[in-house]
């Protein structure tokens, strides 16, 4: 395998640090663009306090299992495309507009195509489906919603990139929360005064996402070309299809545990389990809203300067290592007073908590670490990870939910994000190194994992309780700091960081 030339040997210093402006314009990229992308997603966190005390475990179950297969579709629907359409956007220079309008063209015309095929595949097959995933024919219009969603929800994602490529701001900000806002609350209105159930949910994503994908036409028209290209089809196709079944693999690897759930264990149990997901997702969003906003960023870096690329990813990777273990620890430390608060019939969900977090904190280095396999155009290894990350993860779950039940599943779970992360390092390590400083970051995730464990503990004197978790918070940064894990020039950074992001303001591109 070829090592770049170019590259630090591992364990030595990247260069000169990355000056503060780089991580500071990344972590405005993230505000900006990441965590409204995010708004999406947050659909199924904010509503938690609604559902969990209009819906029992049981339809609350049935929900998430919609879900699941709505986001198999979707991933089978994106074939890699999102991804190989802003790598070729970017083979093009600024001043080779039609090229970048034919990429973009291109790829929504064959991603709608794909759309408008799964959903009618879905639909054809809806009764089936439901009597065997959602134990009941009847409940089949839940499915026929979830397929006539699936084309719209995928064309306003694609024109979002398109946004988020030509950098406006404002108006991916308004796609994002009509896909979100607007859903939630028709999704709300229509379970609660209109006793739609379950179905009611998918009804109000099909209305958000219907209004952003009209609304995404009418701001990215000029930016999408008219001529369709077979070779540039080919060529994305040849960088995305790798990408397919590692789309697949990583559903899998994160939601596949709910099927196996409720085949081995119970409907109510995947309603448990789905709500201790709800909280580790609030995690999540902010590993996607870096992600959506760390891809082209550093794509656009790397074109310019590759050294500079190698020093800023390896300071960002620390900083998002801290952030995450911090935010995970905090979700992990409050989550049984959390959830007594917002859905109070799920009092079993926090024990799962901690385990996923702890697999987002891994999934979230692992959008860092495996940056050089994209630059080498390796994407068949993402495809290797993945497959065996989601082997381990079906092959665990059949061992652990019998005697363990959710528990299991959690543990199967963080166990196989653990090992994509390890082997997409490793990967990406032989054939675009980068000096990381994986001890410190074993160190900084090792000393969360550790002090998280106190989330568990539950006193009958609830202010004693909370006073033992709150110092086991405050410790977090005290023991990186003893340990000499953050350097005073790095809180320096971070404090530069943290002051220019209370002073942002979001300007139109």
């Amino acid at each position: 395998m070829a090592v770049d030339p170019g590259a630090t040997p591992a364990g030595e210093a990247v260069g000169a640090p990355a000056e503060p402006s780089h991580i500071i314009a990344l972590a405005k990229q993230t505000l900006v663009y990441g965590l409204s992308g995010v708004a999406i997603q947050a659909v199924g966190v904010v509503t938690l306090p609604v559902y969990g005390h209009v819906f029992t475990t049981s339809q609350f179950g049935l929900l998430e299992l919609g879900t699941v297969v709505g986001a198999l579709a979707l991933t089978l629907v994106d074939s890699g495309m999102a991804s190989a359409a802003q790598r070729s956007f970017y083979d093009y220079h600024d001043d080779e507009e039609a090229a970048r309008r034919m990429v973009i063209f291109t790829a929504l015309s064959y991603s709608t195509a794909i759309g408008v095929l799964v959903a009618g595949t879905l639909a054809a097959a809806s009764a089936p489906i439901s009597a065997w995933l959602l134990g009941n024919s009847d409940r089949q219009p839940i499915l026929l919603v979830v397929a006539a969603s699936i084309p719209l929800i995928n064309l306003a994602s694609l024109l979002r990139e398109t946004m988020r490529l030509h950098f406006r701001a404002w108006h991916y900000v308004v796609s994002s929360a009509l896909a979100s806002a607007v859903a939630a609350a028709a999704s709300i209105t229509l379970v609660v005064a209109f006793d739609q159930g379950v179905k009611g949910v998918f009804l109000g994503l099909l209305l958000g996402n219907g209004l952003a994908a009209v609304y995404g036409l009418l701001v990215v028209r000029q930016d999408i070309g008219r001529t369709f290209s077979w070779t540039e089809l080919k060529r994305m196709l040849r960088y995305g299809l790798p990408l397919v079944p590692a789309a697949a693999a990583l559903w899998a690897l994160a939601v596949i545990d709910r099927i196996m759930l409720e085949k081995l264990g119970s409907l109510s149990e995947v309603g448990q389990y789905a709500a201790a997901n709800r909280v580790a997702n609030l995690l999540l969003l902010g590993v996607t809203g870096f992600a959506l906003a760390f891809g082209p960023y550093i794509f656009a870096m790397y074109s310019r300067d590759p050294e500079l690329e190698r020093t800023v990813r390896v300071q960002t990777l620390r900083y998002v290592a801290i952030g995450l273990s911090f935010g995970g620890l905090t979700l992990t430390l409050f989550s049984r007073q959390l959830l007594e608060l917002v859905a109070p019939g799920y009092g079993q969900a926090y024990r799962a908590v901690g385990l996923l977090v702890l697999a987002v904190v891994a999934f979230g280095v692992s959008t860092i670490v495996m940056a050089g396999i994209a630059y080498a155009r390796r994407t068949e290894y993402v495809a290797l990870t993945t497959l065996l990350a989601a082997g381990v993860n079906i092959g665990l779950n059949f061992a652990l939910i019998p005697p363990y039940g959710m528990i299991g599943a959690a543990i199967a779970n963080v166990i196989a994000y653990l090992l994509l992360t390890a082997t997409q390092y490793v990967l990406a390590q032989r054939v675009y190194r980068t000096a990381y400083e994986i001890g410190k970051l074993v160190t900084i995730v090792g000393i969360a994992a550790a002090l998280g464990v106190v989330g568990l503990v539950q006193l009958d004197a609830v202010v004693a309780e909370i006073a033992i978790k709150v110092a086991a918070l405050a410790a977090f940064p005290l023991v990186l700091w003893a340990t000499g894990i953050v350097s005073k020039q790095e809180l320096e950074s971070l404090r530069e960081v943290g002051s220019n992001l209370r002073r942002l303001r979001i300007v139109r591109a």
